[in-house]
């Protein structure tokens, strides 16, 4: 078996699918380029950011040939929509996330079972273990926060 991932044939289509190494690799870059300065306050990166991930997951993983399109791209895509997904079930009532466990439990089927009626894509991640959650808030929660749920103190006064 080789080092870096396989591809995956999905719905026709190739998919890669990144080895854990790579993927701790992705979050150190990612990392050092939020503390670069290199996204913007809406929490997107800036122009030319993906070709430097490249450059240095190419570096760090030399086996894996891992591009910026669509590897990184489509990684970040899905890393940022399970962090979407958790964060919001997290700011719902009857959510809650376990830090220990790293998963969000839910206090009752009912609950969840309401919840799911509307949010389709959250199907599965009940008790479902996600240890990069603290990575990934770092990374994505600058584009949560600027978002949907966010109150400013007028909305909160009619509480």
């Amino acid at each position: 078996k080789m080092e870096s991932g396989d591809e995956n044939t999905e719905q026709g289509k190739s998919r890669y699918v990144w080895t854990s190494f790579e993927e701790e690799s992705l979050l150190n870059v990612l990392d050092g380029i939020i503390a670069g300065g290199q996204r913007r306050d809406t929490g997107s990166f800036k122009s030319g950011t993906l070709l430097k991930i490249e450059n240095a997951l190419n570096l760090l993983c030399p086996n894996s040939n891992l591009k910026a399109s669509p590897h990184i791209e489509s990684k970040l895509k899905e890393l940022k929509k399970d962090y979407s997904i958790i964060y919001d079930m997290m700011n719902m009532s009857g959510f809650a996330w376990n830090d220990i466990k790293k998963c969000i439990e839910v206090d009752s089927n009912e609950v969840w079972d309401t919840y799911l009626q509307h949010n389709k894509k959250a199907k599965g991640w009940r008790n479902k273990k996600y240890p990069l959650f603290d990575r990934v808030a770092t990374i994505f929660g600058s584009d949560r926060a600027t978002g949907n749920g966010v109150e400013v103190p007028a909305d909160m006064m009619e509480e």
